[in-house]
């Protein structure tokens, strides 16, 4: 009976498990700012990065480990907390949470300017064919931008705060989280709700895969599930008994059969979708006299290889391999 008790307690310090959770140091770093960034986004092919430090705007080339031109500076790029880049490189948008400017990314060169009105946005995404914008408001509502005919349509799809939006890459469908305890699974074009996932808190995160089949959601204190979209199924949820997740960035990917998520707490960590299994976790780049180092963004930029950047302006790219639990 002691020897089962011992190995019992071994497999609680070492955390048993019937895989190897695969880690690695980074394969490459580099230090793009001495401040601290407010928002921060990589390309999906890792060519760019782009920086805010709510002073000035920078677009990095992740190659030449130099900048593409001169950084935006003065008003256009002062309070900027949410930025981003296009799936095919052709434009960059940055956000104050009041005003949205778009970018033509080979120049710099400003294309137009969307404003909230008296909303404030909370989270912004573009569809993968670089034609629609959503924006996701505190007052519960969101706003789907043409890009090309410069329209926008306004729906209500929560009574409270949207927190994080996702949109699906034809940008047909839309994901919202809010602090109405909800998420929803919505059409674009009508702003209709296909499904509604309800949790035990606010909804602080989601992500939805590019094909709108599958979708993962973080409420607040403990609900982390994975979903069947069409059918509005629960069938998986993140296996760790850790409170309080969050995360910062995310991504499905591989045939939808993992997760990619970004911490607060200089960590990014790779999950099966299928039983929620914690396959891979690595540590970003922390300065010895900094608490921690907080991951913006990630993005899996290669079929084995992740990038990210950080709070501190740290962009790092790690190896990964396939691992699959039994």
């Amino acid at each position: 009976m002691r020897i089962y008790l011992v190995l019992f307690s071994l497999c609680l310090i070492v955390s048993c498990s019937e895989h190897n959770i695969q880690t690695s140091l980074a394969n490459k770093q580099q230090h793009y700012s001495d401040k601290v960034l407010k928002a921060a986004d990589i390309s999906d092919d890792g060519h760019y990065s782009i920086t805010s430090d709510n002073q000035q705007i920078c677009l990095w080339n992740n190659e030449t480990n130099t900048k593409k031109y001169d950084c935006l500076q003065g008003l256009e790029a002062q309070l900027i907390e949410l930025l981003g880049i296009s799936k095919n490189k052709r434009y960059f948008y940055t956000s104050n949470r009041v005003n949205v400017h778009l970018y033509d990314l080979a120049s710099g060169r400003l294309i137009t300017v969307w404003t909230a009105g008296d909303n404030i946005i909370n989270d912004i995404a573009m569809s993968d064919d670089e034609r629609t914008l959503v924006f996701g408001f505190r007052s519960g509502q969101a706003s789907i931008v043409s890009i090309e005919n410069n329209t926008i349509k306004t729906y209500t799809p929560h009574r409270l705060d949207i927190n994080s939006v996702s949109i699906s890459a034809d940008g047909t469908k839309v994901l919202t989280g809010s602090s109405d305890k909800t998420a929803a699974f919505w059409q674009a074009s009508t702003g209709k709700i296909l499904q509604t996932f309800s949790h035990a808190s606010r909804v602080n995160h989601v992500v939805m895969s590019a094909d709108a089949k599958v979708a993962f959601t973080l409420d607040a204190i403990k609900d982390r599930w994975f979903w069947l979209l069409r059918i509005g199924k629960k069938f998986s949820e993140l296996a760790s008994n850790i409170k309080f997740i969050e995360f910062n960035d995310s991504i499905i990917t591989h045939n939808n059969q993992w997760l990619l998520t970004a911490s607060p707490k200089q960590l990014l960590q790779l999950w099966q979708v299928k039983d929620g299994a914690l396959l891979g976790e690595w540590h970003a780049f922390k300065y010895k006299d900094k608490y921690r180092s907080s991951v913006l963004n990630i993005k899996l930029i290669k079929p084995t290889e992740i990038a990210t950047i950080t709070s501190d302006g740290v962009y790092e790219t790690w190896p990964i391999k396939a691992i699959e639990k039994p």
